[in-house]
């Protein structure tokens, strides 16, 4: 590395070597098992690999250490590895064994012969069976090479499957190698595929060997998501039928004011509800979900890179799941998809309602502003027309108190006329009056509009 290399550039590198598969020699087995993990397992194989690699003296590299290990327990001509895989959620561990002798018994029945030489091999290592690792095993596939001729029917490899129904195919577009398997889970819980093949390059072997484990591993992963969307059916179907209606009656509401506003908010609960139910559904099965379409694709990935070619009368692999693997997968995503396809409606119906509620609301502010701009009006009419009465009486007692005072300078010899004084006096007190009313309105308008 260079100074001006990207401190991620090796590691970013090495990612394209990661994960090798084990090149195959002529009648090996591979017993492949994954397993589910939470932290406590996940700590618990991480353990177990440490103390098998720490036996054998021997470390990956630094890149590899905390993901993959591959650890030969035995040499050739009786090899055994052991390769570890840390995934997301799993861990997968495969041990590959080399046979003396050809396949010519029921693969379960000689299975049962290597557990037991690996078992005794990791117990004089100190270490666990590959089953006691840790987590829960979710898959468990037996894959057994062989160089040698290749079958012609499906009979003739049936007495390997125990005369079960067979799946087979060419494989790899070149006719020089068969894949055979039953998919039938046998009572160990393995199940059991046999590749026998002419002049496959090891390390072509390798990379079938991993494909199948693979496709097996990852089915079986995807399909967790299968129970968890049948037991959604039935809840979502209800979901939504109530929704339907809620939006049928929200749509049909046509009643008064208060008990519409009533109604609203009724109609609002219930959806807040039902969107609280939908969100934990989706925060619950989501992941679940997710995963399930993304493990799919890879099975579909590693299917499609065995390059299947069909034998007469016989179903290839990729035609039995796309016949029972891909429905599955299909319901799980079409349950993700009324998910969120109920989340959006339940949304978009909270923000119809809240609408129809703002709206109603607006209304009723509408009305409440008009009842306060008449009941103003009318105030201000009773205003001018106390206004107007307050003229008429002031104005006759200001004229009364001038009658009373010519009255008085008359009684004193003065020259005057109670009643003349009285009457001239009457309009222009009341003008004079009725011009300060006008003034004292007009101040008070304009005090009225400047706040």
């Amino acid at each position: 590395m260079k100074p001006y290399d990207h401190p991620l550039r090796q590691v970013l590198h090495e990612e394209v070597h990661s994960r090798p598969p084990v090149a195959q020699w002529p009648k090996e087995r591979i017993l492949s098992q994954a397993f589910l993990l939470d932290a406590t397992s996940r700590q618990q194989q991480t353990d177990w690999i440490d103390r098998l690699t720490s036996a054998i003296k021997t470390k990956g590299s630094s890149s590899q250490d905390h993901f993959f290990r591959s650890i030969e327990l035995s040499a050739a001509p009786q090899r055994i590895i052991i390769k570890w895989e840390l995934h997301g959620e799993f861990a997968t561990i495969a041990a590959i064994v080399q046979q003396s002798a050809l396949v010519d018994a029921p693969l379960m029945l000689t299975r049962a012969v290597i557990l037991e030489r690996l078992n005794a091999l990791l117990q004089s290592l100190d270490c666990l069976p590959i089953e006691d690792a840790g987590g829960q095993r979710i898959a468990a596939l037996d894959i057994a090479f062989e160089d040698r001729p290749l079958y012609s029917d499906a009979e003739e490899v049936s007495a390997i499957f125990n005369g079960n129904t067979l799946i087979g195919s060419y494989i790899m577009g070149n006719r020089k190698a068969q894949l055979w398997t039953d998919l039938d889970m046998n009572e160990d819980g393995f199940i059991s595929y046999y590749v026998p093949h002419h002049t496959l390059g090891s390390r072509q072997a390798g990379r079938v060997a991993r494909r199948i484990a693979e496709a097996e591993t990852y089915r079986m992963a995807a399909m967790l998501a299968f129970p968890v969307a049948k037991g959604l059916s039935l809840p979502l179907r209800n979901a939504e039928s109530e929704l339907a209606e809620m939006s049928k009656e929200i749509a049909s509401l046509q009643t008064g004011a208060g008990t519409q506003l009533k109604k609203n908010g009724e109609f609002l609960a219930e959806l807040s509800q039902l969107a609280s139910k939908t969100e934990q559904w989706i925060s619950e099965f989501g992941l679940r979900f997710t995963a399930a379409e993304a493990y799919s694709q890879l099975v579909n990935k590693n299917l499609a890179e065995l390059k299947e070619e069909p034998m007469l009368g016989i179903q290839t692999l990729v035609e039995f799941m796309d016949r029972r693997f891909q429905p599955a997968m299909g319901t799980c995503l079409w349950t993700q998809r009324r998910l969120k396809e109920l989340s959006d409606r339940v949304s978009r119906t909270t923000q119809t309602l809240r609408t129809r509620i703002e709206f109603v609301n607006e209304e009723q502010t509408q009305a409440l502003l008009a009842s306060m701009d008449k009941r103003a009006k009318l105030q201000l009419r009773m205003q001018e027309t106390v206004d107007s009465l307050s003229v008429l009486v002031l104005t006759y007692y200001l004229v009364g108190l001038l009658f009373y005072i010519a009255k008085g300078g008359k009684e004193a010899g003065l020259p005057v006329y109670p009643e003349i004084t009285a009457a001239i006096a009457a309009p222009i007190v009341a003008i004079a009056f009725f011009i300060i009313s006008k003034r004292r309105q007009a101040r008070n308008a304009l005090n009225a509009r400047a706040s």
